[in-house]
Parts: structure tokens; C-alpha cells; sequence
């Protein structure tokens, strides 16, 4: 039974001279791919506690500071963007206000503790956890959505007490749920389908916009990778569940997007109305317009995370009344303009680029092939929904990318797809033979 089997795969002691750690490292990466969905501030406290306990270890010298070459690459890459924001926020005015970004640059460093913890894990048996995490936590997702568009709100906000940041998360853990499509193991090809149709749901449930601009990408992604690997072929029943789960998706989506292409129409017409009424659409276009302005006065080297909503609101001179109280100008690449200058948008695509470069620098094979595919979801999903709304800075986004692009980085591009079910076969002849 699949309970069984997942509780093996977590908990069975496994060969080396890491058995602890590794079995640690199997269950972080389990819970990290739950919380997104269902407690979205667990991933960068379940992040920062790991990133303490590794340089722990490692300055007790518990397992090696193991790094290869692409693993430096892609550390320093992210290094860089922490360096170009403490850089702003130190030269510029209101230094003791930018405190708070400095601490928010903690997890991205995690990458040179936590990715040398995962390197005494054994080949191939971390990412199954993360994916068939994924769809588990998009299900159980799902079911705190519909209680809360039932009974609470209008946009369901899962665990991330924020209906944007829930269907960037809705729409990447979902897209990673599928790719177990073609595990060996039914009941994993079942969580997969599952995760990924309400990965769907919950993103159009959250109203979020820009995240269901993310999905014509993801389809194409995801057929590229799995179009390459040997599908079974499905039972009537599943083929009976995937048609009501499309059905489902479907009928959910098409009234969740008329419901929102109204309020697009809404907000568009009040474009033209007088300015003291100040759509959702209409304040991003000023904010838009104030960021743009903030940057060109000072293109190099920004303004300062710290003054970023200051200089914007002094740009867009709006009554006492009608001041916006907004910590980010709902663009990814404007917000780095804005705080960094031309300095801040490079780091910001710098780090953009660690995930591919994380991926595309392994030797040829499955798991080339595999993170090259996580990559790409996870890079396509924040740059279109960072295009409308928050990108980094957000303290589960920024866990999430950077735990995701650790992993990319301990995943072997010559290792196999492994299902939890042969993780945990593994696991139990790995037990028989220590305790022999």
C-alpha cells in the first residue's frame, strides 16, 4: 500500500556513513513540497532552520563542504543578486529601514550549507519526495480552497494568506506533480494526475491572472518532457477519472475566468474615469509609471530597497487620502529597477538564470532531461507572474526558488527516474543489510 511504501521511503535507514542526515534530508524535502500549498511560511522557517543546522554540521564537521565546479557557478550567481541588494541598501539614505531586506537575503545563502548536506544523500532518492510531495500538497490544496471560497472569501488563498503568491504556488507544484505521470506505480500516476488537475483549480480559484498566463507554458513543457518517456497505458477507470477531472477544471476555470475578465472590463473603463477612482488595474498602471520615473532618476544604482515605495509615492503625488499602501510596485523587473538600477535588474536576471544553468550543466541523461524541466517550470512560472505582481521579496517565493534550485543542483544528470515505490524497496534491502 502507498502509505506504506511512502513511510519506508522517509523513514528506513539507508547505506553509508550518512544515515541520519540522509533520512533528513528526505523528509525536508517532503514536507518543503506540502508547504507551498498548505502553509506557505513553513517553507522559509522549515529553509533557515536547515541553512543554521548545516553550517552547524559542518563546522562540527558531520559531512564535507562538497561543492562541484556548476555548483559554484550557480552559488554565486545567486551570491551576486544578495550582494547587489545589500549594495543598494547600504548606499543609499534610510540605511537602519533597510535592515529588513538585508535579513530577507539569509535563505538565498542557504545554497552554500544546505546543497553540501545533500550531497550525502544517495543519487536519484530525493526528488520522487519532491514530487509526489507536490501533488499531495496540491489536493489536500485544494480541499482548504474550496473552504475558504465557500465560506470566507471570494479568491482562495490557500496556506499563503495571499491569493497571488497561492496561484504562483498553485500553478508551479501542480506542473511538478505531473511529471510523475510515468512512474511505474499507479497510485503515484494517480497523485500526479490528481496534484497537477488541482494544481489547475486552485490557481484559477485564487483569481490570480497572471498565473493562468503561466499555463499554456507549463503545457508545453511538460509535453516535451514527457514526451520523451515510456507512458503506461491507462486503466478505463483512470481514463474515467481524467475525463471528469478535465470536465471539472474546465467548468471551474471557465466561471472563475468570466468572473474575472468582468472585473478586467470593470477596471478598464474606470480608466477613464476621474482620478480619485483608482482600480486595481488603473494603481498598477500608475505604479508602473512612478517606478519607471524612479529609475530614471537614478539608473545605475536604484534608489534603495528601503526608499523604494517612498520615491514612488513622491512621483505619483497622490492626495493624503488616496495614498497606496503597497510594499512593491507589482513588477519583478521595475522593483529591481527601482531599488538596484540597471546593477539590480542584471542580478535580478542572474538569478533568474541560476535554475537553467543549475540544470543544463549536468552530463546528458534522465536527470538532465528532468531538472531541465523543473527549471524551466519554475523560471517560466516567476518571471510571467513577477511581469503583474511579486517576484522575490516575498518570504516564501524567495524560499521556494532557492530550495528548488539547491536541488537542481544535487540532482545527477546521469541518474535515473526513481517512483517512491522502488525508493522504498531500496530502502528496505539498504535496512536489512545494516541491521545484518
Amino acid at each position: 500500500m502507498f502509505p506504506d511504501q511512502l513511510t519506508k521511503a522517509l523513514m528506513l535507514p539507508t547505506r553509508g556513513h550518512f544515515v541520519g542526515i540522509d533520512r533528513n534530508n528526505r523528509l525536508f524535502t517532503f514536507l518543503f513540497a506540502l508547504f507551498p500549498g498548505l502553509l506557505a511560511s513553513g517553507t522559509s522557517v522549515t529553509l533557515v532552520f536547515a541553512f543554521l543546522w548545516a553550517i552547524i554540521s559542518l563546522g562540527i564537521k558531520r559531512f564535507p563542504f562538497n561543492l562541484t565546479r556548476s555548483d559554484k557557478i550557480v552559488a554565486w550567481c545567486v551570491t551576486f543578486y544578495v550582494l547587489v541588494t545589500v549594495f543598494s541598501v547600504v548606499v543609499h539614505p534610510n540605511v537602519g529601514q533597510g535592515g529588513t531586506f538585508i535579513l530577507k537575503m539569509v535563505p538565498f545563502l542557504a545554497i552554500w550549507a544546505v546543497l553540501p548536506r545533500l550531497r550525502v544523500s544517495i543519487s536519484g532518492r530525493l526528488v520522487p519526495f519532491l514530487i509526489t510531495g507536490a501533488g499531495i500538497g496540491m489536493i489536500g490544496a485544494l480541499i482548504v480552497s474550496l473552504a475558504q471560497i465557500a465560506f470566507l472569501s471570494a479568491r482562495a488563498e490557500g496556506g499563503a494568506g495571499n491569493a497571488a503568491v497561492f496561484g504562483l504556488f498553485a500553478v508551479l507544484f501542480g506542473s511538478i506533480s505531473l511529471l510523475n505521470a510515468h512512474s511505474d506505480s499507479k497510485t503515484e500516476r494517480f497523485i500526479a494526475i490528481a496534484g497537477f488537475a488541482c494544481g489547475l483549480v486552485c490557481a484559477f480559484l485564487s483569481g490570480t491572472r497572471s498565473a493562468w498566463l503561466v499555463m499554456p507554458v507549463h503545457f508545453a513543457i511538460l509535453y516535451w518532457y514527457l514526451r520523451g518517456q515510456t507512458l503506461p497505458t491507462l486503466t478505463n477507470a483512470l481514463k474515467v477519472v481524467g475525463a471528469v477531472l478535465i470536465v471539472a477544471v474546465i467548468a471551474i476555470g471557465a466561471l472563475k475566468v468570466t468572473e474575472r475578465y468582468r472585473a478586467l472590463e470593470s477596471d478598464i473603463v474606470q480608466l477613464d474615469q476621474p482620478a480619485d477612482n483608482i482600480s486595481s488595474l488603473k494603481a498598477r498602471l500608475m505604479l508602473w509609471k512612478a517606478a519607471e520615473q524612479a529609475f530614471l532618476d537614478s539608473p545605475i544604482i536604484g534608489q534603495g530597497p528601503q526608499n523604494r515605495m517612498t520615491t514612488v509615492d513622491a512621483t505619483m503625488n497622490l492626495p493624503a487620502d488616496k495614498q497606496m499602501t503597497y510594499t512593491h510596485v507589482h513588477n519583478g523587473f521595475l522593483n529591481a529597477a527601482v531599488d538596484g538600477g540597471i546593477l539590480g535588474i542584471l542580478a535580478v536576471l542572474v538569478l533568474l538564470a541560476s535554475p537553467v544553468v543549475a540544470a543544463r550543466t549536468k552530463e546528458p541523461g534522465p536527470g538532465r532531461d528532468l531538472a531541465t524541466a523543473i527549471a524551466l517550470l519554475l523560471v517560466s512560472s516567476y518571471v510571467i507572474t513577477g511581469m503583474l505582481g511579486i517576484m522575490f521579496g516575498h518570504d516564501a517565493t524567495d524560499a521556494v526558488f532557492i530550495y528548488l534550485t539547491i536541488l537542481l543542483c544535487w540532482i545527477a544528470g546521469a541518474s535515473p527516474f526513481l517512483s517512491l515505490a522502488e525508493v522504498a524497496r531500496q530502502a528496505e534491502a539498504d535496512a536489512a543489510t545494516l541491521s545484518a
